[in-house]
């Protein structure tokens, strides 16, 4: 027996945010995690960096990798130190436990689709490396 499709809009989702100079200024919306849909094996989302955004001092890392792919605007991901330019149509795979981070440097929100290979976005642990009770 084969499970049932999931259909998803953003727009159906909450709106999610880290907004602090330590985990950096984010929206997301949490498309498919287990404990919030009747799906399993994968969390998928959207997430959204405004404009002007500050720089975080440092990125997060957790257990799980995770994939970024680019839907819009212009930015950097810097994964363990090594910082790449990125725009829509980019992907770039994070491997578990790298430290990472994304940041908008452009004029339009940067927007991303992310990926994590787990049943849900509760098992996901951000670590913020730097900050009391980081890594």
């Amino acid at each position: 027996m084969s499970a049932a499709p999931v259909f998803r809009n953003a727009s159906d989702c909450e709106t999610e945010s880290w907004r602090s100079e330590s985990t950096g200024f984010v929206d997301w919306w949490t498309l498919f995690s287990a404990d919030r849909t009747a799906t399993q094996g994968l969390t998928v989302g959207i997430a959204e960096i405004p404009v002007g955004a500050p720089r975080p001092a440092r990125g997060h890392q957790h257990t799980q990798a995770e994939v970024y792919f680019f839907l819009a605007g212009t930015g950097e991901v810097v994964v363990n130190g090594d910082a790449r330019p990125v725009t829509s149509g980019d992907a770039v795979f994070i491997p578990g436990d790298a430290e990472h981070v994304a940041v908008n440097t452009g004029d339009v929100p940067l927007r991303l689709l992310y990926v994590f290979a787990t049943d849900s976005f509760a098992e996901v642990e951000y670590r913020f490396p730097g900050i009391a009770n980081g890594s």
